[in-house]
């Protein structure tokens, strides 16, 4: 606790000299907006974002440079974050603002009620007011609230690394060149990720009838990076729930994994009550046992779980605790180093179709013999 207090206290006169330094050689950034996709939530919306200084970073270029690659990687995690900024916010005749904290993201429940026709989007109009030390120019963003209509018959929680992108989160060493590509380019999907997710979100009111929402430890700093991902790839946009990295002791770098998920969970299931959902992960960390545990937590909300195999069929023992735990349950559960499994679970529960059931086999398909295996 010492040690880590210590750091923290580091880290803000850290932050306070660089702040001080740019201010006196002209050298402050111009602030940007950053709005995270929403969520309803019970008393209104769930708004959340970021005002940082602008380093270039997501509007870089595609680079294949490695040297470019890890420059741009640094600068994305040694954010040059906005504390104190104001912002409004306007959404269905109702107004008021937000004030960022001290690592520049603002977060807050806003008092309205989107109708039912709002769905799958409702927009919340934010204007960045003022920014402390910094010129602010004219400054609108919008930001998405994932509403559903009646019509909505189950959602999915996702995860994101090793789950959906290939990331190469459980050996660093092997896949560094992925995990510090700043592109969404240089990224690759599993094969059929964006068929069967697709086919999850596809119903009666359109493509986007069913949500899809990804739940990750990932810092909020890769945020944009996995927007343009799922959008290049095809895969449903959703409400990313990601992690605040940091030397405090709510944050502690990577701590607090479980709790995060599950507290994410949580909060998507309190805002959308008449929903089950689909829960999909990987067999690198924690998520059979967190699975488990929030099926536990949350009753009759889990229709069904798949844990993408990334560790050869050694699955750790908390994961094997995990799958038994939610086979014990009644809950079904697959697994598999592709998604023929789960798309077969899908189809026989009716949550797809047997044609979109070919298309994720096709696309695996496919993929494996483009790899010769």
């Amino acid at each position: 606790m010492m040690l880590r207090r210590g750091l923290h206290l580091a880290e803000e006169a850290w932050d306070s000299l660089r702040l001080s330094f740019k201010r006196r050689t002209g050298l402050l950034g111009k602030p940007v907006l950053v709005p995270y996709r929403g969520l309803v939530a019970p008393g209104g919306v769930w708004v959340r974002g970021r005002v940082l200084e602008d380093q270039g970073v997501t509007t870089a270029p595609h680079s294949e440079s490695t040297l470019t690659n890890v420059w741009l990687t640094l600068k994305r995690y040694e954010t040059d974050e906005i504390g104190g900024a104001r912002i409004a916010w306007r959404a269905l005749g109702k107004s008021g603002e937000l004030v960022t904290d001290g690592e520049g993201y603002f977060d807050a429940v806003l008092p309205v009620e989107p109708a039912d026709d709002a769905a799958p989007w409702f927009r919340v109009e934010l204007e960045l007011l003022s920014a402390p030390v910094h010129e602010v120019a004219p400054l609108a963003a919008e930001l998405k609230v994932r509403t559903v209509s009646h019509q909505a018959r189950f959602g999915v929680i996702s995860d994101i690394d090793d789950t959906i992108v290939k990331t190469g989160a459980t050996n660093f060493v092997k896949h560094w060149r992925t995990v510090v590509a700043n592109s969404a380019k240089s990224r690759t999907a599993f094969p059929g990720v964006s068929h069967l997710y697709r086919a999850f979100a596809r119903d009666t009111a359109g493509p986007e009838t069913n949500p899809v929402f990804y739940v990750s430890s990932s810092p909020w700093n890769l945020y944009d990076l996995f927007e343009s991902f799922l959008a290049l790839r095809e895969i449903p946009l959703g409400p990313m729930l990601l992690k605040d990295f940091g030397l405090d002791g709510d944050k502690w770098l990577t701590g607090g994994h479980d709790d995060h998920k599950l507290t994410m969970i949580a909060r998507i299931m309190e805002g959308y009550p008449r929903l089950s959902f689909v829960l999909i992960g990987d067999s690198g960390q924690r998520d059979a046992a967190i699975y488990a545990e929030a099926a536990r937590r949350h009753p009759g909300r889990v229709l069904a779980v798949h844990i993408r195999d990334v560790t050869d069929g050694i699955f750790a023992e908390d994961a094997k605790a995990g799958l038994d735990a939610l086979e014990a349950l009644g809950i079904p559960v697959t697994r598999g180093e592709t998604l023929r499994e789960a798309a077969a679970s899908a189809e026989a529960m009716g949550l797809i179709d047997a044609a979109d059931g070919e298309s994720v086999r096709r696309a695996i398909a496919d993929r494996e013999r483009e790899d010769g295996v």
